[in-house]
């Protein structure tokens, strides 16, 4: 009774609350004491195998399962729970899946009798038992540092409103996790639990959470602070905090009360446009925007920002994956059209593609005021004004007359769509230029001027748009050369506040406190009580941005960056090839590149050191991590360790590092050794489902598999092969690592890959086949890489052999080299065979033509491809060549990264390879060419130089 009667008075308290809150199990507010008899009769009831009476009084098994939650460091819960729990896993009669369900039921009793929390986001739905006692442990002790420093890093962002709203606060913490582990990021996709976790953690030292009860609290806190880092990070957020809560904006000489603040503009998100000044004329570019604050309106926005590639409207090729992430600018060939979205994601979620293009746009044309700087730069005055003894760059559309003034002269843009003017405003400027420059929409100020003092702000376009972090302070100066009385200061439409003018002054600066992350418009009014009415105005947009530069810090030295693609990728990625890393920084400049293998605890297991020169290409990188990742030491280690950190750096110049965990998964295979050095895999299943399937797929025959049951360990076969467990929308795979006496006594082995049935249907099979294969984690053995290597090799050959026809298939067959040497004049034959009409052959001839200038760059091959194939993709049915090159050339190397692609496309572009073959056909002679070219060049490690 007396826990009933606890967890409903906290109930009671919490539903008063606006947002109601939630209660957890770990509130249970019971000493020492009290709680070692709670084990007892939890224990006891165990023993006597959970009868009926026991059955009755649940509510010790929720408390005690939400302990053991606490304790939970991402591992097996239930074999923790069944240490805690003598008997649990073995009491006679007994049912572990069907008490493991009655936890769970309980848990859910708990959430409808005394309002109890309920798990969200991914974790929940993927472990669907577990998740509820992790969810009622509030926040596991491992993860509490992190929450530390999430809240120390976001103290600069934090509102009055986000304190008193939990979910805003979980909302805004959760869109701040891109660098942290995965199972702290897991944890803050529930963002009704974070917020409430956060506010309580942030409340005042003598104050009592009204969402946490006051024990709870201070055991979390006093677990949090026993490190001393944890420590000042949680003091220095809660100081921050408390400074919100005791502050407002209230200016100096102010005639009126604060102002009540709108909602700030969406502007935040949007791209800003530059021109930099180059040989020919002056061309565009699109600093990327910080897209993290779209992603606390939707969950889904980091997950596809990583995984997908963006689509720049003015360019052609989308940018690599996960390059929204980074801080960087992209040059813009076609002037981007203001009706479209300026960014879009490749295979985007509607919802998704909606939001950015709600929250990410250009300034609307016809026209465009770029105000020059020093050093060949100018940036986008998107208020449209200019000054009198300033210099400007218009841009313009191509049916956009420019104004007819003395001052305007014809200049060079270097993009398309667009015509470019040079304005020299005068120190002098008269009515009628005045109006001409308004009938293209251009204003001009002359009488007041606006521009931040004090500190230096982040950005500041010279006229009308300034950037401060969060945090910072917001000083502005106003000057004026008419006599003024007193000005009047409006922010986001809300009422004005009047200061007081300084006598026989030309300028009156202040400050502007409280200002919320985005976009601020500020108007300002001067006042002439001589007059009697009010005078000049003027107006600046303040942005207000998120101290961190992006989802992902992977970088922190300003002279050195790395970039990965995918953004953070996973430690498996990494190792097999499927990541890929570059690094920018001065060139010519000599590195120290760091390779760290570290275990779950964070120790060091194995170390690689290797001298670079800067900048360093992804190429460079594969031929480095083809070299260094195989190595005997780093593969010892690889299987026992749970992250890499690869660190790049040079003293004085800068350092940067990336850390690439192996992940959080519900479903993983874990492989070891018998004694008589045969190997066996076993299966983690955390998923507290009884429908795990396991299929073996033998090397032999790669894309047919057999059950197997999911509970038992599972013998390797001596030649390999994969294994896949899939439990609901969840899967994990693995290569299997063959013995290596196998592969000696039988070399000449080759994969089978079978197909009788309608060509379209095949060729998806062997997409997903190939995908199945590739996305498989391999474990640090070099068999299992030649293996899996060669069953990728063998279902792209397949595919393109059913595609190409039967002359072609023979054509790779005699192409596999035999005793290490290939047969003479395949590939020139392969060029005859790519196609017998003029223009096939035509076609085939400019490829062969220029293979040596598309070997280093992959985007000149896609780029010079679509020029070589532009006729006859047409003639095919495929309109835009880009496109024909963008699915062929995947599809003849990595056909498995096509499984992703709308199905209906993918069905149309593979109905026109089977209709027109000579697509296929050259594209495989372009990416079998190249190969060859490289594997006769002698290109050096070290910088990625021929």
């Amino acid at each position: 009774m007396r826990l009933h009667d606890h967890f409903r008075t906290l109930h009671e308290h919490r539903q008063a609350l606006h947002p109601a809150a939630p209660v957890f199990a770990l509130e249970h507010d019971l000493s020492s004491s009290d709680f070692e008899l709670l084990l007892a009769a939890v224990r006891g009831a165990v023993s006597q195998g959970l009868d009926t009476r026991s059955r009755t009084w649940w509510l010790p098994f929720v408390v005690h399962a939400a302990e053991i939650g606490y304790r939970y460091v991402g591992d097996e819960y239930w074999p923790l729970f069944a240490q805690q729990t003598p008997g649990w896993e073995s009491s006679p009669g007994w049912s572990v899946a069907t008490n493991r369900q009655r936890i769970k039921q309980w848990f859910k009793q708990f959430a409808a009798d005394y309002g109890g929390a309920e798990p969200k986001g991914g974790f929940a739905a993927n472990f669907n038992i577990i998740a509820w006692p992790i969810t009622h442990a509030i926040i596991p002790a491992d993860l509490q540092r992190q929450l530390a420093q999430l809240l120390f890093e976001s103290r600069a962002v934090l509102t009055a409103k986000l304190l008193r709203d939990p979910n805003a606060l979980g909302a805004c913490l959760a869109s701040r996790t891109g660098g942290y582990s995965e199972r702290f990021q897991i944890f803050c996709s529930n963002q009704s639990l974070l917020g409430q976790v956060a506010a309580a953690m942030l409340s005042g030292d003598d104050e009592n959470s009204p969402y946490l009860v006051r024990s709870t609290l201070t055991r979390l806190v006093d677990d949090l602070t026993n490190e001393r880092q944890s420590r000042t990070w949680l003091t220095r957020a809660k100081h921050s905090a408390n400074l919100v809560r005791s502050s407002g904006f209230l200016p100096m000489n102010s005639r009126m009360g604060t102002a009540d603040r709108a909602q700030p503009l969406t502007a935040v998100t949007n791209p800003k446009l530059l021109l930099r000044q180059e040989d020919g004329g002056w061309r565009p570019y699109l600093d990327l925007p910080d897209l993290t604050p779209l992603q606390a309106r939707q969950d889904q926005v980091g997950q596809e920002l990583r995984n997908l590639r963006p689509k720049v409207e003015g360019r052609r090729q989308p940018l690599p994956r996960g390059k929204l992430l980074y801080p960087g600018e992209v040059a813009l060939p076609t002037w981007p059209r203001p009706e479209s979205p300026i960014i879009q994601l490749e295979r985007g979620s509607s919802v998704v593609n909606s939001l950015i293009a709600e929250h990410c746009s250009i300034t609307q044309g016809p026209w465009w005021v770029f105000r020059k700087q020093p050093g060949g730069l100018a940036v986008e005055v998107k208020g449209k004004f200019v000054r009198p003894g300033h210099e400007y760059f218009l841009v313009g559309q191509l049916d956009s007359e420019p104004p007819a003034l003395p001052c305007i002269n014809e200049a060079t843009v270097l993009t398309e769509g667009v015509h470019a003017f040079d304005l020299v405003v005068p120190e002098v400027i008269h009515e009628a230029e005045i109006s001409k420059l308004s009938a293209a929409e251009l204003s001009v100020v002359t009488d007041v001027s606006i521009r931040p003092v004090g500190l230096v702000p982040s950005a500041w376009d010279g006229e009308g748009a300034v950037e401060w972090l969060a945090g910072e302070p917001t000083l502005l100066a106003v000057r004026s050369n008419r006599v003024t009385d007193m000005c009047a200061v409006t922010v986001d439409g809300g009422l004005p506040i009047v200061l007081e003018w300084p006598t026989s002054k030309l300028e009156l600066i202040f400050t502007l406190g409280d200002l919320t992350v985005g976009t601020h418009e500020v108007d300002i009014t001067l006042l002439n009580s001589a007059a009697g009415t009010a005078g000049i105005s003027g107006s600046l947009s303040i942005t207000i941005r998120d101290p961190h530069t992006s989802l992902d810090e992977t970088t922190e030295g300003a002279g050195i960056r790395l970039f990965a693609t995918p953004a953070r990728p996973k430690l498996t990625e990494l190792w097999d090839g499927r990541a890929s890393l570059s690094i920018d920084g001065p060139p010519d400049t000599k590195a120290e590149l760091l390779i760290v293998l570290r275990d779950d605890s964070g120790k060091s297991l194995e170390k690689a050191h290797h001298s670079i020169s800067l900048p360093f290409s992804d190429s460079a990188w594969g031929r480095l991590a083809d070299q260094e990742l195989q190595r005997r030491k780093l593969l010892a280690a690889y299987d026992e360790a749970e992250s890499c950190e690869v660190s790049v750096s040079r003293s004085g110049v800068g350092f940067a590092s990336l850390v690439c965990e192996r992940g959080f998964h519900p479903l993983r295979w874990v492989l070891t050794k018998r004694r008589n050095g045969e190997h066996e895999a076993r299966l983690i299943d955390r998923t507290d489902t009884n429908y795990t399937q396991v299929v073996l797929f033998p090397v032999e025959t790669p894309l047919s598999g057999e059950r197997c049951d999911s509970g038992r360990p599972i013998a390797v076969p001596m030649s390999g092969g994969l294994l896949q467990a899939t439990s609901g929308n969840v899967t994990a795979s693995i290569v299997l690592p063959p013995d290596p006496n196998q592969l000696r006594q039988r070399p000449s082995n080759h994969p089978v890959i079978r197909y009788t049935g309608d060509p379209l249907f095949e060729m998806k099979q062997l997409i997903l086949g190939h995908r199945r294969w590739l996305d498989a984690d391999v474990p640090a053995d070099p068999f299992a890489h030649h293996q899996r290597e060669q069953v990728l090799h063998e279902v792209t050959t397949a595919l393109v052999s059913l595609a190409a026809g039967n002359r072609w298939a023979h054509l790779e067959r005699k192409r596999v080299p035999v005793g290490g040497r290939r047969a003479p004049d395949v590939l020139d034959k392969m060029r005859e065979l790519v196609g017998q009409a003029p223009k096939q052959r035509a076609a085939a001839q400019q490829i062969a033509r220029h293979l040596w200038q598309w070997a280093d760059s992959q985007t000149a091959l896609s780029e010079g491809f679509a020029r070589a194939i532009r006729i006859v993709a047409a003639a095919s049915g495929i309109d835009d060549p880009h496109t024909a090159a963008d699915f062929l050339l995947p599809l003849v190397t990595r056909p498995g990264s096509l499984a992703s692609w709308d199905e209906t496309e993918l069905d149309r572009l593979l109905k026109c390879v089977l209709r027109s073959p000579v697509l296929i056909r050259a594209a495989r002679f372009a990416v079998l060419g190249i190969e060859d070219l490289r594997e006769v060049s002698n290109q050096s490690v070290v910088g990625g130089s021929r």
